[in-house]
């Protein structure tokens, strides 16, 4: 698939002015990032599109119900067959949290994202 490329959610343009596009793997990436990055019923056209952070932003962190909420939202991508890896990532002075993700795809190939902000 291609897709339009984003940088912190703004569009990117060439030295042409034209915008850029990704694609392969690429694509998938970026997708989910934004799917981890949008807050559950935060997109009104589909408000089951994002990431529960009700058990990420708690004084009492509980990393397996995090994991599971992880998952269940990297699942809302079609084209992701199975989580592989999770890695947690907390900054308690900043009271940030960001995840990185190893995911397998349908056609079997594995693809990372790091660093992704899930509590902003």
């Amino acid at each position: 698939m291609k897709g339009l490329k984003l940088v912190n959610g703004d569009l990117v343009f060439d030295e042409n002015g034209e915008l850029e596009m990704v694609s392969d793997d690429d694509e998938i990436v970026q997708n989910l990032e934004m799917i981890l990055s949008t807050q559950l019923g935060e997109f009104q056209l589909d408000e089951t599109i994002g990431l529960d952070r009700s058990n990420i932003l708690t004084k009492q962190f509980d990393e397996e119900q995090a994991h599971y909420d992880i998952v269940e939202t990297l699942m809302q991508e079609d084209r992701v067959a199975e989580v592989r890896e999770i890695i947690f990532t907390p900054n308690k002075k900043n009271r940030r949290m960001s995840v990185d993700v190893t995911v397998v795809k349908t056609d079997g190939s594995a693809v990372s994202l790091e660093g992704v902000t899930v509590d902003a």
